[in-house]
C-alpha cells in the first residue's frame, strides 16, 4: 500500500501554469482522470476495447474480456456519444497508481439509468465493502457513498436524492478531509446539477487506500453490481474543487450535454438562441476571496487569466461553435484581414445570478499546435464588437501578438470581451501564416489480385501542389513509386486513390508525401502491407519509442491488442487496431520489455517488444 500526506482542509485553486481540465479547472496534478465519450474511446465494432484517460494520468480504462465490453452510443446528448453498460458483464478497468489513491476526492459524473436496481455500480475502487471510494444507486435511484477506513470501519452513506430513471444527471460526489482538534475528519458531499443534496461527517479516520483497480461499471468480487446504465464522462480529481470552480464545471457539462442547471446556469451563449456555442466551455471565476479560479483553458484552444478587474461573484466563460480551425475560404472579413479561422468563440461575462459584469482586461493565448507555420506579426485577434454576427464591419483588436513559446501565441490586455460577444482570430498575411493541409487518413491495403490500394483523404487544402506515394523494403530506404496531382485549394473533403500494380512480393512499408507549391513537405505515418498470409505477427520498429506498428493475418477477424509488462500486469495503451494491422502507443512507458498479446474470438498470439530511448 502506498503512503500517503495528511492534507487538511484544501481546495483546487489557480494555478501559474495553465488549467487543461474539465472547464479550464486543474491539471495533471490535481485532474487524476477524466474519461469522456467523444475523445479516446477504441472500439471492436461498437464494442468498448478501452477509454483513453485525458488527464496527463494515462488512467485508462480498459475492458477486461470481450465479454466486458460495453457499447458506445453515438450522438445520444447534444450530439455527444454515451457508453452503454448493460447491467450484466459490462465493465471497465482502470489498474492501481499512486495517483488513484485518495484519501480525499472529487468524481463528477454524466449519467443516466437503464434498469432501476439496487447495487448499480458507477465506480468503485476495489470491492463494494471495502472499498478506497466508490459510487453506486438502489432501486430507487438514492446514492451510496461508502468510505472504508484505516481501522477498517466501514461507513456507507446513502442519500435519498440521486439518479432516477432515463433522465440525465450531473453528479458531483466529494469528500473533504478536515482537521478537528488535531484529528483528520472526512466530510461528503453529493451534488447533483450543482445543487448539493447531501452532506455528512463521517468517522475520525482517513478513508483506506488499496492496490486495487478502479472499475468503472462494477465493484470488484461482487456478483449483480455490474452497471445498467450510461455513463457520457467521468471526472475525477484528487481533492473537492472550490464552490467557483463548481459553478464553472458544471456549466461546462451543462452546455456539452445539453443539460439545464437549477441555479448558477450562467453561461447562456450554449442556449440555441445565442447560436449553441456548446463546445469546450472554460471559464475563470471569483465567488470571494477563499473561492476563485483565475486562469482557464480546458481541452480548446484558447488560454484567458490575469483578468485586472475580477471581483467578487464576477465570471468570464467562453465556448465555441465547433467550426473548423482552418481559414481557407473564409469570409466575412474585416479590412486587411486575408482569412480568419470558421471557429467562433462567444463570452458570457457575468454574475451568478445572469447580470452582466466587467472582469477588466484579460490575457488571451492561443495554442496554435498543428496549424503550420506562424509569424506572430501576422496574427490579429477578431472581436465582434457591435454584437450582430458580422466580423467584416469591425476593425482587429491593436494589440500585437506574441509568441509565448510551445506554439502559444498571445493578446496581452484585451480589453474588448463584453459579455455576448464573438471573437476568433484571423489573418494578414495568408500565404506565410497559412493552414497545411489537412489529411484525413492515409490507407494501403492488399487486394485478391495481388496488387496494393492506396487511398487517403484530405479535409482542406492550401496551396497544395502533389502528393508523393512512397515505399520500402525495410521502413528505412525509400522509394518514390508515384506522383499525384493535388485539388490545390479546397474547402471540402477531397479523397484520393491509386493502386501500386507492382508491389515488393512480400512485405511492404508505404508512406504518403505530400507538397506545397513553395516546396514545403509532410510524411504521412507508415502503413505496412503483406502479400501473402501472415503466419506470425510483424512488430516494428522495435526497439521502440513511440508508436509500434503491427501486422496480422487479416483471416484472424477482429482482434484486440493487450500490452503486458515484465510483471504480467496489462499496462492500458492508446491502441488502434483494424483487419491485419494496429498500432500502440508507447511514449509514456518506462523502458524494458514487453509482450504484445493479438487477441481473437479463435485466436491469441504473442510477439516480444523492447521499449528503449
Amino acid at each position: 500500500m502506498r503512503a500517503h500526506t495528511l492534507l487538511s482542509s484544501f481546495s483546487l485553486v489557480s494555478v501559474t501554469l495553465a488549467q487543461t481540465g474539465p472547464g479550464g479547472v486543474g491539471n495533471a496534478a490535481t485532474n487524476v482522470v477524466w474519461l469522456r465519450a467523444d475523445d479516446g474511446v477504441n472500439l471492436a465494432g461498437t464494442t468498448v476495447v478501452s477509454w483513453q484517460d485525458r488527464s496527463g494520468n494515462n488512467n485508462h480504462a480498459v475492458a477486461p474480456s470481450v465479454a466486458a465490453r460495453p457499447l458506445l452510443a453515438p450522438s445520444v446528448l447534444n450530439g455527444y456519444p454515451v457508453i452503454t453498460f448493460d447491467g450484466t458483464n459490462d465493465e471497465l478497468r482502470i489498474p492501481d497508481a499512486g495517483s488513484l489513491d485518495l484519501t480525499q476526492w472529487d468524481f463528477f459524473l454524466v449519467n443516466s439509468i437503464g434498469t432501476m436496481k439496487n447495487n448499480n455500480a458507477w465506480f468503485t475502487k476495489t470491492t463494494s465493502t471495502a472499498p478506497n471510494y466508490g459510487l453506486w444507486s438502489t432501486s430507487t435511484g438514492a446514492a451510496v457513498m461508502p468510505i472504508y477506513d484505516v481501522i477498517g470501519f466501514y461507513t456507507p452513506a446513502v442519500s435519498g436524492a440521486g439518479v432516477t430513471g432515463p433522465a440525465y444527471s450531473l453528479l458531483e460526489y466529494s469528500n473533504t478531509v478536515t482537521i478537528i482538534l488535531f484529528v483528520p475528519v472526512p466530510r461528503r458531499n453529493l451534488y447533483v446539477s450543482g445543487a448539493n443534496v447531501f452532506n455528512d461527517i463521517t468517522v475520525f479516520q482517513l478513508p483506506q487506500t488499496n492496490n486495487n483497480p478502479l472499475i468503472i461499471g462494477n465493484a470488484q468480487g461482487a456478483a449483480g453490481w455490474n452497471l445498467n446504465g450510461n455513463l457520457g464522462e467521468v471526472i475525477g480529481y484528487n481533492a473537492p474543487v472550490n464552490p467557483t470552480q463548481r459553478v464553472i464545471i458544471n456549466n461546462y457539462l451543462a452546455a456539452k450535454f445539453g443539460q439545464v442547471l437549477p441555479a448558477n446556469d450562467i453561461y447562456t451563449m450554449d442556449n440555441a438562441a445565442n447560436g449553441n456555442y456548446d463546445h469546450e466551455m472554460a471559464g475563470i471565476g471569483r465567488l470571494n476571496a477563499s473561492s476563485s479560479h483565475l486562469d482557464s483553458k480546458g481541452s480548446g484552444a484558447v488560454r484567458i487569466n490575469n483578468a485586472t478587474g475580477l471581483n467578487n461573484n464576477e465570471f468570464l466563460l467562453w465556448g465555441h461553435d465547433n467550426g473548423i480551425l482552418g481559414s481557407w475560404g473564409s469570409t466575412d472579413l474585416p479590412v486587411g484581414i486575408d482569412a480568419r479561422w470558421f471557429r467562433v468563440w462567444r463570452v458570457s461575462e457575468v454574475n451568478s445570478t445572469g447580470g452582466a459584469v466587467d472582469v477588466g482586461n484579460v490575457d488571451m493565448t492561443f495554442d496554435l499546435t498543428g496549424q503550420g507555420p506562424v509569424t506572430a506579426a501576422d496574427l490579429r485577434l477578431l472581436v465582434d464588437i457591435n454584437n450582430n454576427g458580422i466580423f467584416a464591419d469591425d476593425v482587429p483588436v491593436p494589440i500585437a501578438a506574441a509568441a509565448v513559446g510551445g506554439n502559444n501565441y498571445r493578446f496581452a490586455g484585451v480589453s474588448q470581451l463584453v459579455n455576448g460577444r464573438r471573437f476568433t482570430l484571423g489573418t494578414i498575411n495568408w500565404a506565410q501564416t497559412p493552414l497545411p493541409v489537412e489529411l484525413l487518413y492515409f490507407n494501403a491495403k492488399a487486394t485478391p489480385a495481388r496488387t496494393v490500394d492506396l487511398g487517403w483523404a484530405t479535409a482542406s487544402e492550401h496551396d497544395n501542389s502533389h502528393f508523393t506515394v512512397e515505399r520500402s523494403r525495410d521502413g528505412n530506404e525509400w522509394e518514390e513509386i508515384m506522383d499525384i496531382p493535388a485539388v490545390g485549394n479546397s474547402t471540402n473533403t477531397t479523397i484520393y486513390s491509386e493502386v501500386d500494380r507492382a508491389p515488393l512480393a512480400d512485405l511492404s512499408y508505404y508512406r504518403l508525401r505530400q507538397t506545397d507549391i513553395d516546396g514545403t513537405t509532410s510524411v504521412s505515418p507508415v502503413v505496412a502491407v503483406r502479400l501473402t498470409p501472415v503466419l506470425d505477427v510483424l512488430v516494428f520498429p522495435d526497439p521502440a519509442q513511440d508508436v509500434v506498428n503491427l501486422v496480422f493475418d487479416p483471416a484472424w477477424g477482429k482482434a484486440t491488442l493487450q500490452l503486458i509488462n515484465e510483471l504480467g500486469q496489462t499496462v492500458p495503451v492508446p491502441t488502434v487496431v483494424g483487419e491485419g494491422s494496429g498500432h500502440l502507443d508507447v511514449t509514456y512507458l518506462p523502458e524494458g520489455n514487453y509482450v504484445v498479446m493479438i487477441i481473437t474470438d479463435q485466436h491469441v498470439s504473442n510477439v516480444r517488444l523492447i521499449v528503449a530511448r
